[in-house]
């Protein structure tokens, strides 16, 4: 199983050679570097992956993040800054309580 191609990958294959190329593509364009580097960009992903609670994504992120070159601690870091969004968007919708 760990040398299977990714889930999504999987399923635009099984949809099409033109999506499946599509996808590969917007992601190769998406990661490489740029402003940000693709370490940067790989632990933006597995941080999103994080605060959406996508298990699938969080394991995918942290691989790429740590072909990437990221250390455990980083990503630790990048984890831990999506749990307080995650902690800060919850207290946020819970003061609604307080509306008239």
């Amino acid at each position: 199983m760990k040398n299977e191609k990714p889930r999504p990958y999987r399923f635009t294959e099984s949809v099409s050679k033109e999506l499946d190329d599509a996808f590969k593509n917007l992601a190769q364009e998406i990661t490489k570097d740029g402003a940000l580097s693709s370490k940067d960009k790989s632990l933006i992903g597995l941080a999103c992956a994080v605060a959406i609670k996508c298990d699938y994504c969080v394991k995918a992120h942290k691989e790429n993040a740590l072909m990437a070159g990221a250390t455990m601690d980083e990503i630790k870091e990048a984890a831990a800054v999506a749990a307080q969004v995650r902690l800060g968007s919850g207290l946020t919708f819970a003061s609604l309580v307080l509306d008239d």
